[in-house]
């Protein structure tokens, strides 16, 4: 009796254990994790855009910084481009390398600035160097610091003794 109970268990465990031992393996384990310094290089031929970049133009001249991309009026990607004179500008994607951290265009300086400006881009930042006046202007003066008189304040707010 002992003897069939016990081969009865033996049953119904490997039994139970089947349709795990028959799940695929090599889709259950997750990637190993990859840090910074153990990541591959990129594969040969990608790009490494990132807004802020300069963009040159296949002559060498810096046409301005790169934005974003986005899809024109005729569906085909290309780069938004913010221009030394502060207009936005969509560049094709075509003869598009990279230089460094620059990314370059097929397009010369020429073409850049005979293609229209996006409509309803947004302003170029104040921050920008064409924006904010040049540090050695003598003009520019930072505007005074409001004044504060302490015991002005004290007067103007009466403290009530019982609190």
């Amino acid at each position: 009796m002992i003897r069939n109970t016990l081969l009865l268990a033996a049953a119904s465990a490997a039994l139970m254990a089947a349709p795990a031992l028959a799940q695929d393996a090599t889709g259950q384990t997750p990637p190993p994790a990859s840090t910074p310094s153990t990541a591959p290089a990129p594969a040969s031929g990608t790009l490494q855009l990132q807004p802020g970049a300069n963009v040159k133009g296949s002559d060498g001249s810096v046409l301005g910084t790169l934005e974003g991309v986005r899809n024109n009026d005729a569906g085909e990607q290309e780069l938004t481009v913010r221009g030394t004179d502060g207009q936005l500008r969509g560049v094709p994607l075509g003869g598009l390398t990279q230089e460094g951290a620059d990314v370059v265009v097929g397009w010369t300086s020429t073409e850049y600035q005979a293609a229209p400006a996006i409509a309803g881009a947004p302003p170029a930042p104040a921050s920008s160097p064409a924006a904010a006046p040049p540090a050695s202007d003598p003009g520019a003066t930072p505007p005074p610091a409001p004044e504060s008189d302490p015991e002005a304040e004290a007067e103007a707010e009466p403290v009530d003794p019982q609190a």
